[in-house]
């Protein structure tokens, strides 16, 4: 900040007497030399500001302090202050994805599904038809398939028909039901809540975004374990290519139970936004589980393509993933 000076901008001039530089009468220093010069008090009425540094005359103001400082300086400054606000406000939300995208009990990995809409189902099966506009809200998926150690964590015992895979392995041999005993004793363990995903979230986050052949491409080789490859032998979690999501192993590997009980006839009666799947109160009538198995073809590891059985009913090629409740 440099302090200016009042004066009187009349036009007349008076030379310094230090180095015979000419200034306007009523200027209080010389802007040569910064010598104070001998003058009368300055017009109040008169507001140019003479810089006692260089002289240039600067705009009219009502204050006898003004900040001189050259323009590029003031925009560095304030290009610095919004690069810290930025830098603070990343920081935010990298600290929020990493707090937010991991259960601390199980080590469980979560995805942030964005809200949207897209066109569910297809015209390949009455069952997948008709294709409906569904609009979901943001939720946060499950990264992998629930391992055999997870559920062992939670559970004291390991259910699964392919125990010899490995504890990293997707528990199976899981009905519906027992998933549902998981959930309520995950959920007593710690702050966070967990459910099985929705049917339009399970398809949602397995499209990741795109319209493709299966959970993430066209090449179902690079993407799933189904029966072309996998010998038959459910693998480790997250061996295969993710989806656009960052989700590994939705198509493929084992299937999936999801919440909705199952109605041959509900997409054509299907709400718009957030459908839960038709309210029966029959709790022997079937459950849906997605996504295809290393026992499945190409055909069924569809991302429209649904299946059901009894929420009783135990398969050595059937797990889940979870949704956590924010």
């Amino acid at each position: 900040m440099t302090l200016l000076t009042q004066v009187d901008n009349n036009g007349a001039v008076t030379p310094c007497p230090q180095c015979n530089q000419e200034n306007p009468q009523n200027a209080q220093f010389c802007v040569q030399c910064g010598s104070m010069l001998s003058v009368p008090q300055p017009n109040p009425n008169k507001r140019a500001r003479y810089c006692t540094q260089c002289g240039h005359t600067l705009l009219t103001l009502s204050t006898s302090v003004l900040d001189t400082r050259p323009k590029k300086r003031r925009v560095r400054t304030l290009l610095l202050w919004l690069l810290l606000v930025a830098g603070v406000a990343w920081a935010g939300v990298m600290l929020n994805w990493y707090f937010s995208s991991r259960d601390n009990a199980l080590n469980m990995k979560f995805v942030i599904i964005p809200s949207g809409c897209f066109q569910m189902g297809s015209g390949a099966t009455p069952q997948e038809s008709p294709v409906h506009e569904v609009c979901l809200e943001r939720f946060y998926l499950s990264k992998h398939e629930v391992t055999q150690a997870q559920w062992k964590a939670v559970m004291g015992t390991n259910p699964s028909s392919w125990n010899s895979c490995g504890e990293q392995c997707p528990v199976n041999s899981v009905s519906w039901n027992s998933v549902q005993d998981f959930i309520n004793r995950l959920n007593e363990m710690g702050s966070n809540k967990y459910r099985l995903p929705t049917e339009a979230e399970w398809e949602y986050a397995c499209r990741g975004g795109e319209q493709q052949s299966y959970c993430g491409g066209d090449d179902l080789d690079q993407l799933a374990w189904h029966s072309g490859n996998s010998k038959p032998n459910i693998h480790p979690v997250g061996r295969k290519a993710p989806n656009g999501y960052g989700l590994y192993d939705m198509s493929g590997n084992v299937w999936e139970w999801v919440f909705d009980r199952y109605d041959e006839k509900f997409y054509a009666n299907s709400p718009k936004n957030n459908p839960q799947g038709p309210t029966q109160t029959d709790q022997q009538h079937k459950r849906i589980f997605r996504g295809g198995s290393v026992k499945s073809s190409q055909d069924y590891m569809r991302p429209t393509l649904r299946n059901a059985n009894d929420p009783r009913a135990r398969f050595g090629d059937l797990g889940f993933r979870l949704v956590r409740v924010p």
